[in-house]
């Protein structure tokens, strides 16, 4: 059981890898998405991004098709925020000193609730993707048996 555990946290070593290397490319990314209008916000209270959240959802269920492991999922969803909120903190408080700047960046409760929310949201989407992943497989292996 707790070895299941452990594979589904941590997943394949390879593939854990490739998405931490790749969550510096989902901050940028998301970042020079949100500055040169590609994604754009409107008005009003902005929780999360969707955008953002769009992207963290693709690649936090392709974490979980690859068998990348669940925390992956995680940071790479909350990289998609953190690349939404610098964009919003030093090109859109631009006014504001560097100290400012950071000082939203790294709120507290701000990264607490982008934390939760990439929970929840990358949760959802590496089950998602795992399951479609053994669906896959299921349909492969039903295929090869009829065939021979």
């Amino acid at each position: 059981m707790v070895r299941a555990l452990r594979k589904h946290f941590l997943g394949n070593q390879f593939e854990r890898n490739l998405t931490f290397l790749a969550v510096p490319v989902i901050f940028l990314g998301t970042f020079t998405a949100y500055a040169i209008g590609l994604f754009t916000v409107e008005g009003g209270v902005i929780l999360l991004a969707s955008n953002a959240t769009s992207i963290g959802i693709i690649i936090a269920a392709s974490v979980g098709y690859r068998r990348g492991g669940l925390i992956a999922a995680w940071v790479s969803l909350f990289a998609a925020y953190q690349g939404f909120y610098a964009e919003w903190a030093f090109l859109g408080l631009s006014s504001h000193s560097l100290t400012g700047q950071l000082a939203f960046l790294f709120d507290q409760v701000r990264l607490a609730f982008a934390a939760g929310a990439s929970i929840a949201f990358g949760t959802i989407a590496y089950i998602g993707g795992v399951l479609v992943h053994r669906g896959y497989n299921f349909v492969r292996h039903r295929d090869k048996s009829t065939q021979t």
